[in-house]
């Protein structure tokens, strides 16, 4: 388990206008969510970025320290971005307290993807669906990560959730039949591909199209 630490400042005042000269002060607004009530923050994007590289992406629990010196354990459980610029708009902490069991969503890590059966004998690829899945376990035993070896792997196998490794004291939640990984056969990544692209072409903007027929005349 990894635990790291971040200051924050406490905010009584919440509101567009005030999210948005946060955001200009290089301030991110947030809340801590704890047993059904909420807490308004900020906290320094710039921290938070270099916060966010140490991480990794994985899960982790982080202690937010505020000006009062009041501290409380959390995890990340939302995280809302500007789609255009992709800066972090709104920050969602879920206050967990040591000892007691939460939910939490944990990436989950790939290995073998190239020496698997289906890719190496049976020209298959590897079709990763779930790359998060929900756990319930105390702080103490928050994994990182879950690893998934795909090696053995072959067209037309699949991985679940009920096939995850067991951990100490993880539960893995949701149906236990949704798939997690899958190695789908070479003509339907062939066709999901070309589904992609008309998709895409369908969506360019008929202003676009003029311009690029234009530039062609």
């Amino acid at each position: 388990m990894q635990q790291y630490k971040l200051n924050v400042s406490s905010r009584e005042k919440t509101g567009r206008g005030v999210a948005r000269r946060l955001r200009a002060s290089g301030q991110i607004p947030a809340s801590i969510y704890s047993k059904g009530e909420a807490r308004s923050i900020s906290l320094s994007a710039e921290a938070f970025r270099d916060l966010s590289r140490e991480m990794g992406g994985g899960a982790a629990l982080i202690e937010l320290t505020d000006e009062k010196g009041a501290t409380a354990l959390t995890h990340v459980q939302a995280v809302q971005r500007d789609p255009i610029k992709d800066t972090v708009e709104h920050i969602d902490f879920h206050e967990v307290a040591r000892g007691e069991s939460f939910v939490a969503h944990v990436p989950v890590h790939l290995v073998g993807e190239s020496d698997a059966i289906g890719v190496k004998n049976e020209g298959g690829v590897i079709d990763h669906k779930a790359h998060e899945v929900e756990i319930r376990c105390r702080p103490s035993k928050l994994p990182d990560h879950i690893e998934v070896d795909v090696s053995k792997l072959a067209v037309g196998g699949a991985i679940h959730i009920g096939d995850l490794p067991a951990l100490d004291g993880v539960e893995y939640l949701g149906d236990s039949v949704l798939v997690v990984v899958s190695c789908q056969p070479p003509t339907v990544a062939v066709a999901a591909s070309e589904e992609a692209a008309e998709v895409a072409a369908d969506e360019v903007p008929a202003s676009k199209v003029k311009e690029e027929a234009a530039s062609e005349e």
